[in-house]
């Protein structure tokens, strides 16, 4: 993570991070300094060093040019990352108290999900219940903390997990991760079509069928179709098992 990123994510804005930016890098240094090293416009940041100043983590050095450096800076960090980690705890405390509907409604056939992150954090969760299988098919074996952490938590507990994806010079070393935690992995045989339907199988009652590149191009309008249909969960299944028959292992 660079700096100006650190500092945004402590709530700095993007001309606040990149002040202090400049001022960890040149130590000490004149308004003059700071806006060219920065690219922060002048009459921006003469509001900002007494917002630094207010907050005490900046100091005037006296000397005939006005400068400044940086003080308190690591306190200022702690305090900060302390604060938001109690806040943390707090909104962790009232999740635990939210009731979460564990199991779809008896009448639900199929629900739409946008966006990928969306997408991915409801595989994550969804992995988390699994009790016996996984079957998978995707194309870039999209890799996230969280993702990996949790099919590495429940194939630990028995889960069989099989997948299935493109395996080229790209995605070669990002399909190595997920086996490494024990995913049971085969290449995507071409003869299938150039680009493979993504979807998957848990547990042999819900499904889901994702709708990403190359037909959306904006990760943020990818669709996925999530769906206890148990006609389309047969034939998903069906079609994973003659694609994993006619697929290569992943060496």
């Amino acid at each position: 993570m660079e700096k100006a990123d650190f500092f945004k994510s402590l709530g700095f804005n993007e001309y606040e991070s990149r002040a202090l930016t400049s001022f960890v890098n040149l130590k000490s240094a004149s308004p003059k300094q700071i806006s060219q090293d920065s690219g922060v416009p002048q009459n921006k940041l003469y509001n900002i060093l007494k917002d630094f100043e207010k907050k005490g983590i900046l100091s005037v050095i006296p000397s005939e040019t006005k400068r400044y450096e940086l003080i308190n800076l690591k306190t200022f960090i702690e305090n900060t990352l302390s604060e938001k980690q109690k806040r943390l705890n707090e909104l962790k405390k009232i999740s635990n108290k939210i009731e979460i509907l564990k199991e779809s409604p008896k009448d639900f056939i199929f629900g739409l999900i946008k966006g990928q992150r969306a997408i991915m954090n409801k595989l994550a969760e969804k992995n988390l219940n699994v009790k016996k299988e996984i079957l998978g098919v995707q194309r870039n074996w999209k890799i996230w903390g969280e993702g990996l952490r949790n099919m590495q938590r429940i194939i630990k507990k028995g889960v069989k997990v099989k997948m299935i994806g493109v395996i080229n010079n790209e995605t070669k070393k990002r399909a190595k991760e997920w086996r490494k935690i024990g995913c049971e992995i085969r290449a995507y045989n071409l003869k299938f079509g150039e680009n493979p339907l993504r979807f998957s199988i848990f547990d042999n009652k819900e499904a889901r069928i994702t709708i990403g590149k190359p037909e959306i191009q904006n990760p943020e309008d990818y669709i996925t179709i999530w769906t206890n249909s148990k006609p389309l969960i047969f034939i998903l299944r069906k079609q994973f098992f003659e694609m994993w028959k006619q697929s290569e292992k992943f060496k």
